[in-house]
C-alpha cells in the first residue's frame, strides 16, 4: 500500500478567504483552493479528530465549527454542496458526498457590486428557506426599496452554495459615468478582459431591489 492511499489531503475554506480574494482575482466563484490551508491527515482518521486540528490551526471552537462538503459544477466551479451531519461526522473517516440533497435551508453568498468603483466584493452569507422570497431577506441585506414582485428561491432555482449579486442604487446623474452600471455589464468586462477562459456565467434576475447606498 502506497503513502498516497494512507493519506489524503483535506483543504478548508472559511469565511475569511472568501472575503480576501473575491474582488480581487475571484468573480464568478468564491474562492481558490489552491490559496486555502490544507491538512494531510490519514484517510481513516476519526472526523472529530480532525476538528481538533482545525481548532488548533485557527483558534475556533470544535462546537462552533460547521464543516460543509464542496461539489464540481457543470460550469467548473467549485461550490458548498452539503454540510456533513452529526452522524456522520461520528463515522471514521472522511464523509462522501451524498448523492443528493433534501432541505428547504439553502445556503446562500452575497457579493456587493458598487457601480462607481466597480468593485465587486464578498459581503457575507447566510440560510434562507427554499419556499422564502428575496423580501423575507432584505433586513439581513440593507435598507431597500419595496418590491413588487414575488418569486421563491425555489422557484428561482436557487440552491446551496449559489452566490446572489446587488448593487448600490445609482441617481440618473451617476450612471453615465459608470462604464459598468450594473453586475452583468461588469461580469461581462471580467469574462471578456481579464483572461476567463474556464468558466461560464448566466445572471439569473431576481426580485431583489436596488440597495441604497447611505
Amino acid at each position: 500500500m502506497t503513502e498516497a492511499d494512507l493519506y489524503t489531503i483535506v483543504k478548508v475554506a472559511r469565511n475569511e478567504d472568501l472575503a480576501e480574494q473575491i474582488g480581487r482575482d475571484r468573480y464568478f466563484d468564491l474562492v481558490d483552493h489552491n490559496k486555502v490551508r490544507s491538512f494531510r491527515i490519514k484517510r481513516w482518521t476519526p472526523f472529530n479528530l480532525f476538528k481538533e486540528e482545525v481548532a488548533k490551526e485557527f483558534g475556533i471552537p470544535i462546537q462552533f465549527q460547521r464543516f460543509w462538503l464542496w461539489a464540481k459544477r457543470q460550469n467548473n466551479t467549485y461550490r458548498p454542496h452539503r454540510h456533513v451531519k452529526p452522524q456522520q461526522e461520528a463515522q471514521p473517516g472522511l464523509p462522501k458526498i451524498p448523492p443528493t440533497v433534501c432541505s428547504d435551508d439553502i445556503l446562500l453568498f452575497f457579493k456587493l457590486y458598487d457601480p462607481l468603483k466597480e468593485e465587486l466584493r464578498y459581503v457575507g452569507r447566510f440560510y434562507v428557506k427554499a419556499d422564502g422570497m428575496p423580501v423575507d431577506i432584505l433586513a439581513k441585506i440593507n435598507r431597500c426599496d419595496p418590491v413588487d414582485k414575488m418569486v421563491t428561491f425555489r422557484d428561482s432555482q436557487l440552491g446551496n452554495g449559489d452566490i446572489i449579486c446587488f448593487q448600490i442604487s445609482l441617481e440618473d446623474e451617476s450612471r453615465g459615468q459608470c462604464g459598468h452600471p450594473n453586475v452583468p455589464s461588469f461580469l461581462e468586462y471580467v469574462y471578456h478582459h481579464q483572461g476567463v477562459t474556464h468558466v461560464y456565467f448566466a445572471v439569473v434576475t431576481l426580485n431583489l431591489p436596488r440597495v441604497l447606498k447611505f
